[in-house]
């Protein structure tokens, strides 16, 4: 590998730099900064009301910073909104699962498709010999996926009549309709059974084996330490540390604040 290129693939994806989100006065989020690597798994962990998805919705867009800046890719898109900042390929999941319950599994997955020539008002009065092809398309991949996730003999069933945990694989699927660069995971493993909690360790360990990199919010440290690359910790609003699990444990302040027990 050459020089220039070793060089391209060590530099950051993102840079947060000094991010700052208040609420009436209240520091959400008091002077974050934060590098995430490509091709890597980033863990973001801390105690409840430390800022840890504060920020996750900072460098997503859905909520401004109040200060600070952030660089995708080389690009600083502070203030670019949300859907954006998705166009460039950096694509958020939520907390709780947001998933359309009158729609099919394969159908959540299609709306969030781009480049689909059918859904512009041109389009549609063009009818659907314009936009078949597209839609032919992104159905084989929807499909691809759902038989990547497992899911291909649900691609008909309601949304909302699936499980936890199947609701927060639909909602990563639906994530990688995007063909996103960065993901932002919050909570991947919230309120799911302990054996999807095992099938989306073995997912996120394949989609970073594929290249893909992964920010993610994570309260169960045992997938922190067995999926993340490295770990920024946060408490009450800061940056306490970073590093492996295994360094993090034998930083006292950091124990102190989230580790103990």
């Amino acid at each position: 590998m050459s020089s220039a290129l070793t060089a391209q693939t060590d530099k950051p994806m993102l840079v947060a730099t000094d991010i700052h989100r208040h609420f009436e006065g209240m520091r959400a989020v008091d002077g974050v900064s934060l590098e995430v690597s490509p091709g890597k798994i980033t863990g973001l962990i801390g105690p409840n009301g430390a800022g840890k998805s504060t920020f996750m919705a900072v460098l997503a867009g859905t909520l401004p910073a109040t200060s600070g800046t952030i660089v995708f890719e080389g690009d600083d898109i502070t203030h670019l909104p949300a859907y954006q900042r998705a166009r460039r390929r950096l694509v958020r999941t939520f907390q709780l699962p947001s998933e359309f319950a009158q729609l099919t599994v394969l159908e959540n997955l299609l709306v969030a498709a781009p480049n689909n020539r059918g859904d512009s008002l041109f389009g549609a009065l063009m009818g659907k010999r314009y936009w078949v092809d597209d839609e032919h398309r992104l159905i084989d991949e929807a499909r691809g996926l759902l038989k990547r996730f497992g899911m291909s003999a649900k691609e008909s069933d309601y949304a909302g009549t699936m499980s936890g945990g199947q609701k927060r694989l639909i909602e990563i699927m639906r994530a990688l309709m995007l063909h996103p660069r960065l993901l932002l995971l919050d909570e991947p493993m919230s309120g799911v059974h302990p054996k999807i909690v095992e099938e989306i360790q073995f997912y996120l360990q394949d989609l970073r084996a594929g290249g893909l990199t992964i920010l993610m919010v994570e309260h169960e440290l045992h997938m922190v330490e067995r999926l993340c690359d490295t770990v920024v910790v946060m408490a009450q609003g800061k940056v306490i540390g970073s590093g492996t699990m295994a360094s993090l444990r034998k930083q006292p302040e950091i124990v102190d604040a989230y580790l103990v027990g």
